[in-house]
């Protein structure tokens, strides 16, 4: 029998089974990616006219054959070593928009969170409170956000990270908006990048919140149901917009470079360092610290 009718007897089989498995979704991988294995194409009608064993053709077809499903198989769920779980959706490089929503139930034995948003670009909201630990909705286009929780004790660490390994070029537009519980004490730690912040957290106890922002646009409100609560904001060019309400003492010490600064509700002590009249008669104190280059800065009260 002639190896061109092996060949390609084979091709067509392997390439039959995969269009089954794939309408029976026993598995998922992208057609969408088939036009860019078109050189794949070229390597078998190479591999068809060496002057080399039959068994050794069918050996390499099997190899590059094997080679592209595993290309074009999407994993989409990973554990790691720890047992801790890591979700990834699914990224398109077409710019229809691509929705993603996860949600973290909530145990009333957590009594600490941190949540670690590493996020670089896009619109993000919070203004609304869940039963669930933390809800997780985006909408829009080219963004896939993957996430890890841990937990030690009273104390659960949420990690939501944008995926940067194929991430395609070409504008991004996609809001993500979350929600908290009010129930355990909040820490933040925002690596926002050029991603525009509207947190809308005065129903939420607040312990601590880093924000480290590139040009962007951030607003922050500030509640008074913590004792303390730290806030440090290390911005580019950005535009900042904080709220403290009038229940809460502040004490705020800004470094600005080439910024336009509006300070309402607070007095001078020294260059770069205000704060409000009630802040020793409050339950509820904010501890601000601003360094921010060519921005806009605007504080005010509520």
């Amino acid at each position: 029998m002639k190896f061109r009718n092996i060949f390609w007897g084979v091709v067509l089989i392997f390439l039959g089974v995969l269009f089954i498995l794939s309408n029976l979704n026993l598995i998922y991988f992208d057609w969408m990616h088939l036009w860019r294995l078109w050189p794949v194409i070229l390597v078998l009608w190479g591999v068809s006219i060496l002057p080399v064993h039959n068994l050794i053709k069918l050996s390499l077809t099997i190899l590059v054959l094997g080679g592209t499903v595993f290309f074009m198989v999407d994993q989409t769920v990973e554990w790691d070593d720890n047992k801790h779980i890591r979700i990834e959706k699914w990224e398109s490089d077409e710019s229809y928009p691509i929705d993603q929503t996860f949600n973290i139930p909530y145990d009333d034995s957590v009594k600490t969170v941190m949540l670690d948003l590493d996020i670089g670009a896009g619109a993000f909201i919070i203004a609304d409170s869940t039963d669930d630990l933390i809800d997780f909705n985006k909408r829009g286009t080219k963004a896939k956000y993957a996430y890890v929780v841990k937990r030690s004790e009273d104390r659960a660490v949420i990690k939501i990270e944008r995926d940067e390994i194929n991430i395609v070029s070409g504008k991004t537009s996609h809001t993500v908006e979350i929600k908290l519980n009010k129930e355990p004490v909040w820490d933040f730690d925002l690596d926002a990048g050029a991603a525009a912040l509207d947190f809308d957290l005065s129903a939420f106890k607040v312990n601590k919140l880093d924000l480290d922002g590139g040009a962007a646009a951030f607003e922050l409100k500030f509640g008074d149901k913590y004792p303390e609560t730290f806030v440090t904001i290390d911005a580019g060019a950005s535009s900042i917009d904080l709220q403290i309400p009038d229940s809460s003492g502040c004490d705020l010490r800004i470094t600005a470079v080439l910024s336009g600064k509006s300070i309402y509700g607070f007095k001078k002590l020294e260059h770069g360092h205000y704060r409000t009249e009630n802040f020793d008669e409050t339950e509820s104190k904010i501890f601000i610290e601003v360094d921010a280059a060519v921005s806009s800065f605007s504080i005010s009260r509520y």
